[in-house]
């Protein structure tokens, strides 16, 4: 009876110890958002979330921090190069793919039309 007590106590520490580690994270990835870091929110978030993707909150911090980093490269990046960092993201944190390959298909989208109206626009 006392082993499994004992037992027990420490797997709820662990299992603790864990939840609080990542709240840690989500805060500061959150804090770093706040302060108008989105690609630093998103490393943040990604220590956690690439050994456990299954943490909603983290996730969707995650997840907020590679939109506002996309609007981010949009002011200062061709839409080509957004999408191919966009494309990069999703393959190294698939976590982000659910939420983000909708944007990505819209920026690839308007990359083609980009690319198609500078052609056009040389002439033969």
């Amino acid at each position: 009876m006392v082993v499994a007590a004992l037992v027990a106590a420490v797997v709820l520490a662990f299992a603790v110890r864990g939840l609080l580690s990542a709240r840690v994270t989500e805060s500061r990835a959150v804090a770093l958002l706040r302060a108008g870091k989105p690609f630093e929110a998103l490393e943040e978030a990604d220590t956690r979330l690439s050994h456990d993707a299954d943490d909603p909150h983290l996730r969707n911090v995650a997840v907020e921090a590679a939109k506002q980093q996309v609007d981010v490269l949009l002011k200062t990046k061709d839409v080509g190069q957004v999408a191919q960092w966009l494309e990069e993201q999703l393959q190294r944190r698939p976590y982000l793919r659910p939420a983000l390959e909708p944007r990505l298909s819209q920026l690839q989208a308007a990359a083609r039309a980009r690319s198609a109206a500078q052609q056009g626009s040389q002439g033969p």
